[in-house]
């Protein structure tokens, strides 16, 4: 029976270790993982957002748009060269809101491609950060 306590106690003992080791890592990839997938609290993404001024414009079609949009910048420095580089992202907003009709524009569809082309358009102005995402905040077309 002595052995056989032994043999037990060692596998009890290399269970135990394995189950923390696992623990260790997995509780650690977990936390992790939270950590990225945490979002910004609202100062955070105030701090990194621009609002741009309504702005006015001619369709492709014979209509016009009225759009304003928020920009979130991935840092506070982004977000200063976006505010200096104001004439280009009125420039880039006017050229890209012009290209559309306004069959594209309605719906969900067309905010959704309208959105992503500006970010696209901007992530090209924007040189000492990136452009995470735009949104648009006031949208009339006539």
């Amino acid at each position: 029976m002595g052995k056989m306590m032994k043999v037990l106690l060692i596998s009890l003992l290399v269970l135990v270790a394995a189950g923390a080791g696992a623990f260790f890592f997995l509780g650690k990839d977990a936390e992790g993982s939270s950590e990225k997938e945490k979002q910004p609290s609202a100062e955070e993404l105030a701090a990194m957002s621009i609002d741009t001024d309504v702005i006015t414009t001619n369709l492709a079609s014979p209509n016009f748009g009225i759009v304003q949009f928020n920009i979130l910048l991935d840092s506070e420095k982004a977000k200063e060269e976006a505010a200096k580089r104001t004439p280009e992202v009125r420039a880039a907003i006017i050229s890209t809101v012009a290209g559309f009709t306004k069959e594209e524009l309605v719906g969900q569809e067309g905010i959704a491609e309208l959105e992503e082309q500006l970010k696209g358009k901007l992530a090209d102005i924007i040189q000492t950060g990136k452009v995470d995402r735009v949104l648009v905040t006031e949208f009339k077309v006539q």
